[in-house]
């Protein structure tokens, strides 16, 4: 008996190590990837362009990405902030602010479900995009990053922002 005791608390041990340092390795592993997405030395992303859907101003669609944007410190949302600073586009506070590590971002701005992100956030979210990603994709130069950006579940634009490092959201 004593020697199953022992034996079970072995293997808990191993597995509450275990545990911890995959915790810490996790953790290890988002703040090298915050660094390499922020890092003053590497070459800011730029905003290059930005396409609004019927029923969409470029203003409103900057508004809300920017908005949301805003709360995010990766590169690919600052240069949708940077964009709208120099446009004169006004931001506003989100609600509810989410950062979907890999997909994007989502809150609400103005009372309005935004998401910004990956075409891949937009299939989740059940958001039909209406355009073949993989042919926008191959339209556009090399190292653009394309963000689709989508309010009260329509998608309302598209952002290209040309990014040396392709990081996705």
């Amino acid at each position: 008996m004593n020697n199953n005791l022992i034996i079970v608390l072995a293997i808990l041990s191993i597995i509450a190590i275990g545990v911890v340092l995959w915790y810490r390795f996790k953790k290890d592993k988002n703040k090298q990837s915050d660094v390499i997405l922020s890092s003053p030395q590497l070459e800011p992303a730029q905003f290059s362009q930005l396409q609004a859907r019927a029923g969409f101003s470029s203003d409103v669609v900057l508004h809300v990405a920017a908005s949301i944007a805003k709360s995010s410190n990766h590169r690919l949302a600052q240069a949708i902030v940077n964009e709208a600073s120099k446009r004169q586009v006004p931001m506003n506070p989100v609600n509810e602010f989410k950062d979907l590590t890999g997909y994007g971002l989502t809150g609400i701005v103005d009372g309005r479900i935004i998401a910004l992100g990956s075409q891949q956030l937009m299939s989740e979210l059940g958001i039909n995009t209406i355009i073949n990603h993989q042919e926008l994709a191959a339209s556009q130069p090399a190292n653009t990053t394309i963000i689709y950006v989508s309010i009260n579940s329509y998608l309302a634009g598209i952002i290209m922002i040309s990014d040396p490092l392709q990081a996705a959201f």
